[in-house]
């Protein structure tokens, strides 16, 4: 198996009229929705409950996000979205998403967290985190 493909886990989600503005496209901001919603599916494909963490003072906050818009999606459609660990350092997680339609791509994006406890301060990311980061879907 590919490296990337053992990173990598598939969301689907139907557009929902509220996620549409007035043009019957889905708002910008809805894609970072998305992309969180691919993000915790991501961890829970690896057995993870991203609230199991928060209860022993790990967080994941975001630090940097990025979209680059392909094409419009509306209300209604079956959307895929592919979500990639691809950079793991001792305190960042950058994840890289693929939204599509079919195999239409429509938006690619990406966000970095970093690790940050009760404090909202940095701290190292546990090594038992680490490691479930490192791991393909079970």
């Amino acid at each position: 198996m590919d490296p990337s493909e053992a990173a990598t886990s598939i969301h689907t989600l139907r557009v929902r009229f509220c996620e549409t503005d007035l043009m019957g496209i889905v708002h910008h901001a809805n894609y970072l929705v998305y992309c969180e919603a691919a993000r915790v599916h991501w961890l829970q494909r690896r057995g993870i409950s991203y609230q199991s963490w928060v209860k022993h003072g790990i967080h994941l906050a975001i630090a940097e996000t990025s979209l680059r818009f392909k094409r419009p999606a509306r209300f209604d459609e079956k959307l895929t979205i592919a979500a990639t660990m691809t950079e793991l350092k001792r305190v960042t997680v950058r994840f890289e998403y693929h939204i599509k339609r079919g195999t239409e791509l429509l938006c690619s994006a990406h966000t970095l967290q970093a690790c940050v406890g009760n404090d909202m301060r940095l701290k190292r990311i546990p090594n038992d985190v680490a490691d479930v980061l490192r791991m393909a879907e079970l």
